[in-house]
């Protein structure tokens, strides 16, 4: 495990370039690209192929290079499990920091019409203001993988269509001009208390100014899917339905959430396999 590693984190520490600015068509797949490179270092160590003997707090490693300065702790311990413990899911189909933002905007935009809407002021942690509000580029994508990373966009197509789906993520949405005016009305910026408040929470507030001057506020700190405010199995049902009826079908999506839900039983994984590959009957 040891040799996987070093070789894994010395040949393919990436950038944060893949996510800033407009985005590209890289960013789906930089995950993939990244499993592959940490299996074929498996791979390697498993055939007895050696890394390098400090990857990340030796001369030239990852600490001196891009980190900065940093221990390494031992494997295992007390804490093996935390990660686990504390894992996240998406309620909507769009990027993470804006799960807490678009339910505020869904909620609010049943108080505030569209017509209505003179500017929304949006505060957010730091994190989410480089990652989703920060670039001119955010205000107006281009691409799909900067449409799913602009807080504008998310926001004001939220608002236009009620939801967010994977059809706000095709070029006809995120090109369409008539979004535009609402987009130019947002303002992203970062809380300083937000920040210092994040990652135990993920807080965020919207102010909607209308054109008679009323205010309204609505604020999130832990967004459903949250460890702390926990999708129910049923919403997780409901989210796969979604996203997979038009490639599997009704049918073969019933067989594969039952396969799913079924996994710690199955007698081996390829029954998943079979439900996502057989045609539907």
């Amino acid at each position: 495990m040891a040799e996987a590693i070093a070789i894994a984190a010395t040949a393919n520490v990436a950038t944060r370039q893949t996510r800033a600015g407009e985005l590209s068509m890289w960013k789906g797949c930089a995950t993939a690209a990244a499993t592959k490179a940490g299996l074929f270092a498996a791979q390697l160590a498993r055939e007895g192929m050696t890394g390098p003997t400090a990857a990340f707090e030796g001369r030239h490693g990852v600490g001196e290079q891009v980190t900065g300065p940093f221990e390494i702790g031992e494997l295992g311990g007390r804490d093996r499990s935390f990660a686990v413990e504390r894992t996240n899911f998406k309620f909507f189909a769009a990027e993470y920091h804006a799960q807490a933002p678009l339910a505020t905007a869904l909620a609010l935009r049943d108080k505030v019409r569209l017509d209505e809407i003179e500017a929304i002021d949006v505060q957010i942690y730091e994190m989410a203001h480089s990652e989703i509000g920060s670039e001119p580029a955010k205000w107006d994508p281009q691409t799909r993988e900067t449409a799913d990373h602009s807080l504008p966009y998310m926001l004001a197509v939220a608002w236009q269509d009620g939801r967010i789906t994977p059809a706000s993520f095709e070029p006809r949405r995120y090109l369409d001009p008539s979004l535009r005016p609402l987009m130019n009305r947002i303002r992203v910026a970062e809380n300083p208390e937000f920040t210092r408040r994040f990652p135990q929470e993920l807080p965020s507030q919207i102010d909607v100014v209308t054109r008679s001057g009323q205010r309204f506020t609505g604020r999130a700190e832990y967004p459903k899917g949250h460890a702390r405010n926990p999708m129910t199995d049923a919403d997780v049902a409901t989210k796969f339905r979604d996203l997979s009826a038009d490639v599997l079908g009704a049918a073969r999506v019933d067989a594969v959430l039952q396969a799913l839900w079924r996994l710690d039983d199955a007698p081996r994984i390829g029954a998943v396999l079979d439900a996502l590959t057989q045609e539907a009957v």
